[in-house]
């Protein structure tokens, strides 16, 4: 769980980080460009943020145990 939620908060990061470029950026493809990073990264994040769902659900019906 915790190298996923270390792996969310990275792509989270990677997200802001194209996003404010894209702010910064001149040239309207570069800001596109720019764009469309940030909204892939956000799709992993979702995409770990379902994983790590899914594995809680795994080890609650495995322990019988919720965190």
């Amino acid at each position: 769980e915790e190298i996923l939620e270390y792996a969310i908060a990275d792509e989270e990061d990677a997200r802001d980080y194209y996003a404010h470029a894209a702010q910064l950026a001149g040239a309207p493809h570069t800001r596109r460009m720019l764009l469309q990073l940030s909204e892939m990264e956000q799709g992993h994040a979702d995409q770990l943020r379902k994983e790590l769902a899914e594995l809680r659900i795994e080890r609650e019906e495995e322990t019988g145990m919720v965190d």
